[in-house]
């Protein structure tokens, strides 16, 4: 899979001015190339697809979670705790009908088996509290960018969605530092030089819609600034008094 410099690379390579304009940074390139990826992604989830594959979705493998009443993310009155996890996530992308996330799963639940959890609103979870006969399921819902899971006995998660932005080598890799061990060379790798999540078959479209918004923009700035002059003022024009 390529690399986020190396699609820069293929943005600049489809128009030389691209490739010489100084004002045109590989981070405002790349910060173009997210926002265009995402919104193709995103037309195509809506349209259930992708949901199988590996090449559009980041995995989260540690997230902490602590044990917090329930009555902290709804009016919920009574001593149940539930788990949430100890820091604010990344913000994950949304389509037409839910979150794109692909699995969150528990890694240390109640007698050391992973659970695959199922996705949920506090409201409904709050009706099924209110049911005589309680299923014995783990869920879990995201709110005020935390995630919220029904056991409390969770302590760890693994995340695997679309995010609408890079997620920190932090929270990536949480146990783990950059230094001279050669086994932490993916760790500390630039943003720029990680595999970059874009499916095949939209990459000619992204590099395509990219350019394009990149020329409309820029360039349009730059024939307006040199049209009107610097203080407003046609490049050739007299003032009066």
């Amino acid at each position: 899979m390529a690399t986020l410099r190396n699609v820069i690379s293929d943005v600049r390579g489809m128009h030389k001015i691209l490739s010489t304009d100084s004002l045109i940074t590989d981070r405002v390139i790349a910060s173009e190339i997210r926002s265009t990826s995402l919104l193709l992604i995103k037309r195509e989830t809506n349209l259930r697809k992708l949901w199988a594959t590996d090449t559009i979705f980041t995995t989260i493998p540690c997230i902490e979670m602590v044990e917090v009443p329930l009555s902290e993310c709804c009016a919920y009155q009574g001593d149940d705790t539930i788990a949430r996890t100890k820091y604010k996530i990344p913000k994950i992308a949304e389509g037409n009908y839910q979150y794109v996330i692909q699995g969150v799963y528990s890694i240390n639940a109640l007698g050391g088996k992973g659970v695959n959890l199922k996705g949920i609103s506090v409201n409904r979870y709050m009706n099924l509290l209110n049911l005589a006969q309680k299923k014995n399921e783990s869920y879990y819902w995201i709110s005020d960018d935390y995630i919220y899971c029904t056991n409390s006995d969770v302590t760890l998660l693994r995340l695997v969605a679309l995010f609408e932005s890079d997620v920190s080598t932090e929270i990536l890799f949480p146990e783990c530092s950059c230094g001279d061990n050669p086994d932490l060379t993916e760790y500390c790798k630039n943003p720029l030089d990680r595999e970059f999540y874009l499916p095949g078959y939209l990459r000619k479209q992204v590099l395509e819609l990219t350019s394009k918004t990149l020329r409309q923009t820029y360039f349009s700035i730059q024939t307006d600034i040199s049209s009107e002059g610097i203080d407003g003022q046609a490049p050739n024009s007299t003032p009066t008094n």
